[in-house]
């Protein structure tokens, strides 16, 4: 159970991190992209709207990954369908930046962070309900 409640704890806190994406000026994000790579940010007002909201989605996820691990097993299966949504953004991360070749130092942190925890997520709740049951 600890394992699990750990994973989860984690991964509620690396999606609370994005909240950063929502207040952070736009030249700040930009330098931080160049950090890692040589391309600019488009200009374009969308792009900056899209930045503000995927941030805000994953800081909501964030607070559900939060809440299952205060009592994973209250939950029943809302913790396995969050380790295989996990997984499952984090295949569409890996895949998308290949697709669109963006530096692989955007996209492999959140690939394979969200692949690997989603799969200890379900390893572990797996374990813990077989304890417990």
């Amino acid at each position: 159970m600890r394992a699990l409640k750990t994973c989860l704890w984690i991964a509620g806190v690396l999606c609370l991190l994005s909240v950063f994406g929502m207040f952070l000026p736009f030249s700040l994000l930009e330098r931080l992209a160049k950090a890692f790579s040589d391309q600019a940010f488009p200009d374009a007002p969308v792009f900056l709207y899209m930045i503000r909201v995927a941030s805000a989605t994953y800081a909501a996820v964030g607070v559900f990954y939060v809440m299952l691990a205060l009592r994973p097993m209250s939950f029943g299966p809302l913790v396995p369908f969050s380790g295989l949504a996990a997984v499952f953004v984090g295949v569409v991360c890996g895949m998308s930046g290949v697709l669109v070749g963006i530096p692989v130092l955007w996209f492999l942190g959140d690939s394979l962070c969200c692949t690997v925890l989603g799969v200890l997520i379900v390893v572990f709740w797996r374990k813990a309900r077989s304890v417990a049951g």
